[in-house]
């Protein structure tokens, strides 16, 4: 399994280092094994590691200097190269990622608390705005904290994890009576903390002074603090030492058996200013208590349902109440036992809401998907629709991802630009240079397991860094950059050696295999795999219930055949229109064009000539969703696919497959892959290219038969499912890359 390493400040009392030893522990049942580094010295500690845990303390002169924790720490972990770090609470998670720069392994940010509750010096704070987006993972307590995180954009991903409730409790040493401190008929107001100005302490000491006159038998507990803590000694000199009230406080240190005095208590009272998710209020319910908390950022609010299972008080930061509310809260409970005995066992549900087993599945998950592999994913633009199409295959891979697009601001963008400005002056070599250097930069910042390149004329323009750095590179190639005679000419040289440097190739069909296989590249290389579709998106079409409208979707350009189209719709009607038996269906027929390009023109020239105004209706560029209805509401889709002038040619073309995949069928032509997803006379009728009088044939046995129409719909649906769904693709490609996976050592 897994070398993870955790990062904690210290193991001092605290709700933080309580959780982050409960981790070490599943994490180590789970197979892992388990580094703790700690920042303070093992004198300090007030907890011990569970055992199979490797614990390390940070030497004393590293927390010295300035800098020093990242120093060490970056020191431990080239030395022992662990497979994920983990950075528990703010600097710690800081000085992580600072030590993790510029190498492999990812790092887990664990953030403890509201971040703008507490404010860092500025230096962390920039430190936090550089490094935190570079975090694999952010695992917060709640959704305020990880709203927070990406608002600021300090986050990229983020998994919201309560803290586990442990029932029964843990003891530990020192354990201490509660009775020892109080008489046995007292009744107690509990909080528990080891930090005075969070926990609010002051708010509580000042409702408890207000309230202890008129009610004598209420005593005052705070286990955990320190009796000699500098600010809880500055908080109780604001108050008269002389009051009865001073006597009734009971500041037993630290305790090892708080579930003793969770189930002495009478009312639970948090008063803090900031929390991430208090550990001890959902102990406290757990235990039974009536619990009264202040409705701090963050946490409280995510455990007590007001009046329900607890008390929620507004907070006196943001409320006009001051500390009324809280006063006011205690005083109702305090002359109510049963009220208290109700919510109290209302509380205890958290037992069951935070069991440790189902909090422990989710991490083991989260902590799994940052183990991963890394793909960096390098693609020429952004903003086309098949880019759109890249990046939504990007977003389902089971892999951890990282993309840079060749139109972005950044330093990868200018060196594309700069890579494209040679190729036009026919400086092929330097071409490669550039983006081939930008590409090894990203490399060595990112460190992914492979690089995946989108289209083979973008691949060749960085392929050289995958010489350089041992990464394996993965090529995809998508249509025009296999079969285009004016690219393959110019590409041609370079491409044989992108086939040499290229540890795997995919593609979307065999004449596209057969064309990388001419420039060299071997049959084990390649894998054909058809884009495919989304069923949950294109599905619901009855052509057999559909009007005898013909719908063609794609780019107007020359491959895509548009004109053709176009010419054996016409065909169809001009025939039809004169003939008294089919006139009334030629009325009712319609050719809806989705799609824009440089032959709309021309095509829209053609209809007025045709005088087809009335029965061609272009829709131009329509979002998937709409593509997919206007599915639902034809009879057919017609692509008629061939070779344009420059050799250029489809791969294989997603729309065929959505088409299918909505119960459509399809009449296309027998072109690049098209003929490996339509089964011809089955699920549509294939033509040879160019053939329109083939396709007005097949556009008018559909329309004049819908129940023809309706069967073949229901046959490419079964098909598509079968074979072409979008998780086929997913997998397909998910395949390729762990099989390429290198665990060779490399030259970052």
């Amino acid at each position: 399994m897994a070398k993870i390493v955790l990062h904690i400040h210290s193991l001092d009392l605290g709700g933080a280092e309580r959780v982050a030893l409960q981790w070490t522990i599943w994490l180590r049942d789970h197979g892992h094994q388990v580094f703790l580094l700690v920042g303070q010295q093992a004198r300090q500690a007030f907890f011990a590691a569970p055992s199979g845990i490797t614990l390390c303390f940070r030497p004393t002169f590293w927390g010295a200097i300035p800098g020093g924790s990242a120093v060490w720490l970056r020191h431990w972990m080239l030395k022992h190269r662990p497979d994920l770090a983990i950075g528990i609470t703010s600097r710690p998670a800081i000085n992580l990622l600072l030590a993790s720069v510029g190498q492999p392994w990812p790092v887990l940010v664990a953030e403890r608390n509201f971040p703008p509750a507490k404010l860092l010096p500025l230096p962390w704070r920039l430190l936090r705005r550089w490094l935190y987006p570079q975090a694999a993972l952010h695992l917060v307590q709640t959704q305020r904290i990880a709203d927070w995180l990406l608002a600021q954009g300090l986050a990229k991903k983020l998994a919201v994890l309560p803290n586990p409730v442990l029932w029964p409790l843990p003891v530990r040493e020192p354990v201490v009576d509660p009775d020892a401190w109080m008489p046995p008929a007292a009744n107690v107001l509990l909080a528990v903390g080891t930090k005075p100005d969070q926990k609010g302490f002051d708010r509580l000491l000042a409702v408890f002074k207000s309230l202890a006159p008129a009610h004598p038998s209420w005593w005052l507990v705070l286990p955990g603090v320190d009796p000699q803590h500098p600010r809880l000694q500055a908080m109780l000199t604001e108050f008269d030492p002389t009051g009865e009230w001073m006597s009734r406080l009971v500041l037993p240190g630290r305790v090892g058996n708080l579930s003793a005095w969770y189930q002495r208590a009478s009312i639970f009272v948090l008063s803090s200013r900031y929390e991430g998710f208090p550990n001890v209020l959902s102990e406290a319910m757990a235990a039974g208590c009536a619990c009264v908390a202040i409705d701090c950022p963050t946490g409280p609010r995510e455990l007590i349902r007001d009046n329900v299972n607890g008390v929620l008080v507004p907070d006196p930061e943001v409320s006009t109440q001051s500390l009324a509310g809280l006063e006011d809260a205690l005083l109702a409970l305090m002359q109510d036992p049963a009220r208290r005995a109700a919510l109290g066992l209302q509380a205890t549900s958290v037992r069951t809401d935070l069991a440790p087993a189902s909090i422990q599945a989710q991490f083991l998950t989260e902590v799994g998907s940052c183990l991963r592999s890394k793909v960096l994913l390098l693609a020429p633009t952004r903003r086309s629709p098949t880019e759109t199409f890249v990046r939504a295959n990007l977003a389902r891979l089971p892999l951890r991802q990282v993309a840079y697009f060749g139109d972005e601001r950044s330093l990868y963008g200018l060196a594309i630009v700069l890579s494209k400005i040679c190729t036009r002056l026919g400086w092929q070599r330097l071409a490669t240079l550039p983006g081939s250097l930008a590409a090894w930069i990203l490399i060595r910042w990112n460190r992914p397991d492979v690089v995946m390149v989108e289209f083979g004329f973008h691949a060749v323009r960085v392929m050289d860094a995958a010489l350089w750095t041992g990464v394996p590179l993965v090529v995809h190639f998508r249509g025009s950059d296999a079969s285009a005679d004016r690219r393959l000419r110019l590409l041609a040289q370079r491409y044989r050696r992108l086939m040499k440097i290229s540890a795997a190739l995919i593609v979307k069909s065999r004449p596209m295999q057969q064309v990388l296989e001419s420039l060299g590249a071997s049959a084990e290389q390649i894998t054909i795999s058809p884009s495919g579709a989304d069923p949950t998106l294109f599905n619901g079409a009855d052509p057999a219930a559909a009007p005898p409208r013909v719908l063609f979707v794609g780019r107007l350009v020359e491959k895509k055949g548009p004109l053709d189209a176009l010419e054996a719709f016409a065909a169809v009607y001009a025939r039809w229109s004169q003939s008294a038996s089919t006139l009334g269906l030629a009325q009712l027929m319609q050719l809806v064009v989705i799609g824009d390009g440089p032959l709309r023109f021309e095509m829209e020239q053609r209809v007025e000539t045709l005088g087809l105004q009335d029965w061609v209706v272009f829709e131009g560029l329509r979002e998937p969703a709409e593509v997919a209805d206007l599915m639902r509401r034809c009879r057919c889709l017609l692509l008629p696919s061939k070779t344009a002038h420059d050799g250029d040619s489809e791969g294989c073309p997603v729309v065929v497959q959505e088409a299918q995949m909505a119960g459509l069928p399809v009449i296309s032509t027998i072109h690049a892959g098209i003929p490996e997803v339509v089964i011809n006379g089955t699920t549509g009728f294939l033509c040879h290219e160019g053939d329109v009088q083939a396709m007005t044939s097949a556009i008018e046995s559909l329309l004049r038969n819908p129940e023809q129409a309706g069967e073949m719909g229901l046959a490419a649906q079964r098909y598509a499912r079968n074979h072409f769904t979008l998780n086929h693709h997913i997998d397909a490609v998910t395949s390729v890359l762990s099989s390429v996976l290198s665990t060779e050592a490399r030259t970052f």
